[in-house]
Parts: structure tokens; sequence; C-alpha cells
């Protein structure tokens, strides 16, 4: 028997997942147990459910993939420092312990031993280091179901590497173009969202935002790189950016303000400047994305595309690139940012490194803690009532949820595995009435407490997602929330609580086999 256990850890969203014999066997992030939002804590609680819910011991793990490499990590370092003297001194300045690059070093040379100090055995598994993009590639070629198809990977990644063309065949992934820090969309559209006024891991915002602006600065955006339709070479002009000499203290320098005026204060009120900002970096990544997919079609000759990396996470550019025609399927992992990096890393191993056929294809993502004996004590401590499921097996709590709904209630609904990844899928979601014009203000302002440009996404049946949505024939990712899709003009005031301002909504296609009581 094979066990691979992938690993992400001490950058950001730290998780685990186990392989078995080429099946994900377990997946969990590690903020499901610390509740840290993007915590880049060790992922010591993942592994030891992953490990428990397996039967398996660290002991009968052939080995441990990390998903980056620190040499690159290191070299890319130097790199930039040498390239950016004396500037590059400002990267010396402390900042956190425990998110510092020698930190991350440390921990990484001795992570071996530090896997067997915190889940005991003798270490006898193999300690594998992987480029980052290799694992956002794996993450989604192999579990897409394609034969052959091209990779599109997009990411804002330390070790090097941010964007990559590649051509994936049976278990070989061949790359075609790469593009390497300092350049990549990922770093304009993190420098942009830091222009906003907001902060790292909030570029989910900006593409909220996109709605209510028009994009006004689209041409200034666009003077900030040059890519070439043809070669793909990319070219970032850095006089706007700061990166390079401070790493991700500082992404952009004074001049910026010269193509967007002064960078909007942290907390101050958003203004239409703002919001025709975002509408205009929207416009920009979605040209980009369908440049770099066709570029990709030209390249490989693939009907087929896969995409991942923290850019990928963008829905309305993935609906851009469904809509093109350029391919005729498109896989969107929906653990496109680095939370895929610990599925990515194990997948990579067993059929790059090891050469073994591909069994896994990603059909759902209740991959993660069940819980059933704890659920009693729950509910004793919030001082609830527990109602028994009916003796002769009947069961109508599907109907009292379903009316509680249209009730105008809003649920609170928990049952079987965990979702995978940033999206509640309808094991640990808050559901509500889609039909009610009040709805959004409710759940923003008495439940989620966030901005009121925030979209909600629905759920919907699979085989009724054509009824209420424009179709969108090319997409194998429907079931995910990792697209949007545009609402019919006849539904639109018919569900007002997820149409966003855009007319689009981010769907999940529901299926009886994977969510059976959700379904219903």
């Amino acid at each position: 028997m094979s066990i691979i256990l992938g690993l992400t850890s001490y950058f950001h969203d730290s998780s685990a997942c186990l392989l078995v014999d080429g099946e994900v066997k377990s997946y969990v992030e590690e903020e499901r147990f610390n509740r840290v939002k993007h915590t880049h804590d060790y992922a010591k609680q993942s592994v030891d459910w992953a490990l428990r819910d397996a039967g398996v011991t660290l002991d009968d793990v052939e080995a441990v993939v990390y998903y980056l490499n620190p040499t690159a990590y290191l070299r890319t370092g130097i790199r930039m420092a040498l390239a950016n003297f004396p500037w590059s001194l400002q990267l010396a300045k402390p900042g956190s312990a425990t998110t510092s690059p020698m930190y991350r070093l440390w921990r990484l040379a001795g992570l071996k031993r530090w896997l067997v100090g915190q889940h005991g055995g003798k270490g006898k598994f193999d300690m594998v280091f992987l480029d980052h993009y290799r694992t956002h590639q794996a993450s989604a070629f192999y579990p897409s179901g394609f034969d052959d198809a091209a990779v599109l990977t997009m990411d804002f990644a330390v070790d090097g590497t941010t964007e990559v063309i590649a051509h994936g065949r049976g278990s070989t992934i061949t790359d075609k173009v790469t593009h390497r820090i300092p350049h990549g969309f990922a770093i304009i559209y993190a420098a942009l969202t830091h222009v906003l006024g907001f902060k790292w891991n909030d570029e989910y915002k900006v593409m909220g935002m996109a709605a209510y602006g028009e994009p006004r600065f689209l041409r200034q955006v666009e003077t900030l790189y040059d890519l070439d339709p043809k070669t793909g070479a990319l070219q970032l002009d850095l006089s706007y950016f700061n990166f390079q000499n401070t790493g991700r203290k500082k992404l952009f320098t004074p001049k910026m303000a010269e193509l967007f005026g002064p960078p909007r204060d942290p907390g101050a009120e958003l203004t239409q400047r703002e919001y025709d900002l975002a509408a205009s970096l929207q416009a920009a990544v979605n040209r980009y994305g369908i440049t770099l997919a066709r570029l990709a079609r030209d390249m490989t000759g693939s009907k087929n595309l896969c995409m991942a990396g923290g850019v990928a996470q963008n829905c309305l550019m993935n609906q851009a690139i469904c809509e093109s025609g350029i391919f005729d399927n498109v896989f969107l992992q929906p653990l496109a940012g680095d939370v895929g990096g610990s599925l990515g890393g194990a997948l990579y191993h067993y059929h790059a490194t090891l050469k073994q056929p591909r069994k896994y294809r990603m059909r759902h993502l209740y991959l993660g803690p069940s819980f059933s004996e704890t659920i009693p004590r729950a509910i004793a401590r919030a001082g609830l009532v527990e109602r028994p499921a009916p003796s002769d097996g009947a069961s109508t709590w599907h109907k009292e949820v379903a009316k509680a709904i249209a009730e105008g209630k809003v649920v609170g609904f928990f049952q079987g595995h965990m979702e995978a990844g940033p999206r509640a899928l309808g094991g640990r979601s808050i559901i509500a009435d889609a039909r009610r014009g009040d709805m959004k203000d409710i759940l923003n302002h008495r439940v989620k407490h966030r901005e009121h440009f925030r979209p909600f996404a629905p759920s919907v049946l699979a085989d009724k997602i054509d009824m209420v949505f424009e179709p969108l024939p090319a997409c194998r990712s429907l079931e995910y929330m990792i697209v949007t899709m545009n609402v019919r003009p006849e539904w639109r005031d018919r569900v007002p609580t997820i149409t966003h301002g855009d007319g689009t909504a981010r769907v999940q296609a529901i299926n009886p086999e994977h969510a059976p009581d959700y379904y219903r």
C-alpha cells in the first residue's frame, strides 16, 4: 500500500492531504481546528486527523511532500536582493518572527525531525520538497479526468515561479512558458488591492467591488505590464512596483499614484474611484487570462484546459475563459490557492515521480472530518433541544428546513464530512431564501458582518441549473463555487439575494450522489 502525505505550513493556508494508493483518503485545513483564517501555523492537528482517519501512523507513510522548494525560496531571495542592492537592504528589516524568511528556512531544514517529534515514529519516510508551481499544476491536471490538457497556473509564488503554461499528457506535465518573480499578474493584483486600502488575502473583496464600477482605469492598469500574445513573454514596469526591493512590506512605489491617485487609507469610506479601479483591474485580468488561455491552446493543441494558482480563484476571469470558446472543456481546481498545495504535492509525487497510473478524479470536496459522538455534547452545552429522528426511518427534517427557509429564517446547516477549500458547500453552510430582497442585508449585517458589496452564492439542483442561469457548457467545475454564471434576466428579480450587481452569481450545482441531504 502506497501512502503519501502532502503538507502545507509556515506561509499561509496550512493543510494536510493523505493519498492512499493514488486516491485521496482525507484532506483538511489547519484553520478548521485553530480557527485562525489563512493560518501559517504548522498543520499539526490536520496531520494528526488525516493519519487517524486513515487508521495509519507516520511510520506507514512512505513520503511526506512539502509544497515549496526551500532551496529555490532562498535562491530567489538572494537573487532579488542582489539585483536590487542597496534598496533591497529593506528586506533585512525585522518583521514577525514566525513569518520571517530565516525562520521559515530554519523550520524547513529540520522539517523531518519536526514531523517525527510531533507525530512519533522512526522517520522512515522520504522528505520531498517540490517547486511550488508544480503542486498547483498537479492539483489541476491529475484530478481533472483529462488525459490531455493545457495546464495554466497563475500565482504569487515566493520560491520564484509565478505563471506557467504547460502541457499535461498521461502522467507527464511539460512546461512551455514560464514567468518568474517579480513578473506576474498576481503581483499587479496584490499591489492594486493594497492601493484600494485592503490587505493580503483581500483580493476577493476587490473582485466583488468590480460590479459597482466602470473600467475607466483599464488603460492605466495595462500600462503596468507588457505581455507578448505570441510568445508569452511578460515584463512588468518595475518603476511602479517595490516588491523586488521590500518583499511583502511595500508592493508599489509612489509613482503608482500618478496612474490612480493616492492610495486609500484602510478603513476610509469607499468612493466611486475605488469601485472604478476594481472594475478596471477585473477587466484587465479577464483580458490577461484569455490571452494566456489562447496561447496555451496554440502551444499544446489540446481542447482541454486545467487551471490553478491564486489568480485562478478569480471567478469572473474563469467565466470569461469558459465563455471564450478557446477550449471545449475547462477544469477549475476549487482548491486553486495554496490550500491545494498539499493535494497537488501528494499527487505530483505519486504520478510524476513514482510513475504510478492515475486513479483519482475530483468529484466532490466532502473530504474533511465528520462528527457524531461530539454533537450531543455540543447541543447540551449550547442549551438546545435535540429531537430524535422518526423511529420508522421516515425523514421529515428536510421539509422542516425548507419550510424554515421559506419563512425567512437563517439556517445553520451542519452534516456529513466537512468541505475542503474556502467555500461552504452544504456540509457547513449558512443557508437562507434567495428570493427575499432584504436577505442580503440581513445576512451581511446580522450574521456575516461584512461589506455591502460582498455577494452571496447560490446552491441549485444540478438538473435545474440552466433554468436559472445562462449555460456555461465548457466548465467542468460547477459544483464548487469557483466560477460565476449569468443569472437569466427573467430570474434576476426572483432571486435578488444571489444576483450580484453585474447580473452574475457564483454557483454551486448540487448532485444527489455526493450531497443527498442537501439535495433533498
